[in-house]
Formats: structure tokens, C-alpha cells, sequence
């Protein structure tokens, strides 16, 4: 648990690390070392017809993005800073909206520069049991959709195979309507993750209230991370949609407005289940603490009525240990009787029986009523 935690650790600074230095002139692009080399997929479409290639040369670009009514250019990996350039040169692409889709720590949100919309929005899934997040920085022209991802894989597949289908919807809509399509896509792989982490809490409170461990400690908080990770993904995003809701812009027609409201819907819904499940994280903790409360509890029950039934136990042989057999008529006539060994243990197995009696008449001794919660929970 230390190694991934310190793994995760590892990543999560990585993933807000500067490729620029403080000071550095704006506008450039310096890709990290590190980063997957660039490919290219480009889907051009129209209602009639679609071409899906994968492209090598950024300059056949220029005669592809033209030929039909919307063209999806499909960037993964960050790592070739030349081909970057070349493409944002080629659809005219502001060098401080560039230099953020290189600078991967940025907060989702839309900015505006004129011919074309930049939307920065984050991709979560989850990876060795534990929420990976990475940026998706979209461009939104007249014409033409531009994406950019970390790396290759990603949630926008059912995207392409409704592009691929010649009735759907997607294909008689514009660019705008493929913007939506990326960010509902993104915004729906939210909820997957969600249920996971839903699933291993529920996991984690069974564990808690039955067999608490110090390990439980290392996962609430992981699961605390976790939902912090969703929770920087989904809320700017909410105020990104709100912003290409409300600002009026010639890139989205009022029609496309309709289907970023039911997306603004969908990430409202990931916010109020992320806010529920961080009081049931925050909860745990809680639980665990009174779990091992309750236990430490109980053991102190347990050698507190073993040391008091001991105590008269103790003072009785105390006594008949004592060496006052003499003649003098002042001493311990059971000493020399001929069944003082035998009335002595009956003196303690009695003693000990009516504490007992006691202790459970009183309700400090509950064994049928502990066996009887342990059969209902573990029937087999």
C-alpha cells in the first residue's frame, strides 16, 4: 500500500508539473520528455459520406479539413513539439491556447479567441485501482474539431461509431454538435468511475464495522484522493458548460445549446454524487475510529471483570497463605482441618460463580447475545 500510495504521489506531481519555467516567454511550446509520440486520426464527414485515415504529414491536412462539412483532427500524445506546431500554424491556433495543451495541469474551462473556442476538459478512468485523470484540450472551428490527448486510449469510441453510422444524427449536425459529442463522452466517463469508487467504499464500511485494520486507514484516504481528483475534473467543468451555454458565440447555434444543457445536467449529477460520497469517505474515518474505540472497549471489559473476579480470589488464598500455624488459640483452625483444601477451592469456585452471576445480571457479560449478531452476520 505505501509503494502505490507513494506511486500515486509520484503521478499526481507529474501531472501539475510546468513544462515552462517561471519567466519563460509565453506562447511557446515545450512538450515533456517523457510524453508519447504524436499520431494523427482525422474522421471527415458529411450526411452522405465519411473518410477516416490516419495521417502522417500535417500538410495533407489542410486538403481533408476542406472537403466535407465537419472534420474531427484526433491528436494523441504530446511528445512531437515540431508536428504540434505545424498544426496550429495550419488551423490557426493562438500560441498561449497551444502552450496549455502541452502544460497538461490546466483547470477545465472555454476560452474565446475569436474564429475558434478553446475547451480544456480532463478524461478520468481508473487504473490499478486508483482514479488516472488526463487532458483533453478541444478547439472548436467553423468547420473543424481539434482534440488533444496525453496519450493513446481513450472514452470517445462510441463517438467515432456513431460518426462511422450513416443515419445517425451526428453526421447531419455540425462541429458544434461533435464539440457536445467529445464532452458528453468525457462527462459520461465519470460515472463509471464513481461507481467503482461507490463499490470499494461500500467494500471498505463492511470491512470497518467487522474487522478493523490499519490498513483501512491507507485506503479511506486513498478513496479521499480519489474523489478529490473527480471533484477538480467535474466542478470547473460545470462552469465551462455554463459559460458556452450563456455567452453568446457564432461557433454554437441555439440548437447544440440544448444538448450542452442536458451535459450541464449530467455533470451537475456527477457533482451531487462526488459531494455524497466525500461525506461517506469522511465518514469512514469516523466509523474506523469508533470501530477501534468500541474494540479497545471491549478489551478493557474483558481484563477489567477478569482482574475483578480475581481480586477476592486473591485475597482469599492471600490469606490461607499466611503462616500462622502455631498453638495459639488465636489461630487458623481451617489450617489443620480435613477438608479445608477441598472447602477452600469451593470457597472459589463459588466466589467466582456468583460474580460471574452477577456480572451477568448486570449486562457486563453478553456472550449469547455477541454469538447471536455474529450468526446474523456470517449465516454460513
Amino acid at each position: 500500500m505505501a509503494k502505490r500510495t507513494a506511486h500515486h504521489h509520484h503521478k499526481v506531481r507529474k501531472a501539475f508539473r510546468r513544462q515552462s519555467s517561471p519567466g519563460a516567454e509565453p506562447g511557446v511550446i515545450r512538450v515533456d520528455p517523457e510524453a508519447p509520440r504524436t499520431h494523427i486520426r482525422v474522421l471527415s464527414f458529411g450526411p452522405d459520406d465519411l473518410e477516416e485515415s490516419e495521417v502522417r504529414d500535417v500538410e495533407a491536412l489542410a486538403a481533408i479539413a476542406g472537403r466535407r462539412p465537419v472534420t474531427w483532427v484526433d491528436v494523441e500524445g504530446l511528445g512531437d513539439a515540431d508536428t504540434l506546431a505545424r498544426i496550429g500554424t495550419l488551423f490557426g491556433l493562438h500560441p498561449l491556447a497551444m502552450e496549455d495543451v502541452v502544460n497538461v495541469h490546466q483547470r477545465p474551462k472555454v476560452e474565446s479567441y475569436g474564429d475558434h473556442l478553446f475547451i480544456v476538459a480532463r478524461m478520468l478512468s481508473i487504473t490499478d485501482g486508483q482514479v488516472e485523470g488526463e487532458q483533453v484540450s478541444v478547439f472548436l472551428g467553423r468547420n473543424v474539431v481539434l482534440t488533444f490527448q496525453e496519450r493513446p486510449g481513450d472514452c470517445l469510441e462510441p463517438v467515432r461509431t456513431r460518426i462511422r453510422r450513416a443515419q445517425s444524427s451526428i453526421r447531419r449536425q455540425g462541429a458544434d454538435h461533435l464539440a457536445y459529442a467529445v464532452l458528453d463522452a468525457l462527462i459520461d466517463g465519470y460515472f463509471p468511475v464513481l461507481e467503482s469508487l461507490g463499490d470499494r467504499m461500500e467494500a471498505l464500511e463492511e470491512e470497518i464495522l467487522q474487522s478493523p485494520s490499519t490498513d483501512d486507514v491507507a485506503a479511506v484516504h486513498q478513496v479521499k484522493r480519489d474523489l478529490l481528483a473527480v471533484r477538480r475534473a467535474a466542478w470547473p467543468l460545470r462552469d465551462a458548460l455554463s459559460t458556452m451555454i450563456r455567452d453568446p458565440s457564432e461557433l454554437v447555434q441555439p440548437e447544440t445549446r440544448v444538448f450542452l444543457r442536458d451535459c450541464y445536467d449530467h455533470c451537475v449529477q456527477v457533482i451531487d454524487t462526488l459531494e455524497t460520497f466525500r461525506e461517506i469517505a469522511s465518514a469512514l474515518m469516523d466509523a474506523y475510529m469508533s470501530a477501534i474505540s468500541h474494540r479497545m472497549n471491549e478489551v478493557m471489559k474483558v481484563l477489567t471483570l477478569i482482574a475483578t473476579i480475581f481480586i477476592p480470589l486473591t485475597f482469599v488464598a492471600g490469606v490461607y497463605g499466611m503462616n500462622f500455624d502455631t498453638d495459639s488459640p488465636w489461630n487458623m483452625p481451617e489450617l489443620k482441618w480435613r477438608y479445608g483444601y477441598v472447602a477452600f477451592w469451593a470457597l472459589i469456585a463459588v466466589t467466582t460463580l456468583t460474580m460471574v452471576l452477577v456480572f451477568r445480571s448486570r449486562g457486563w457479560i453478553e456472550r449469547r447475545a455477541m454469538s447471536r449478531r455474529r450468526s446474523r452476520r456470517n449465516p454460513g
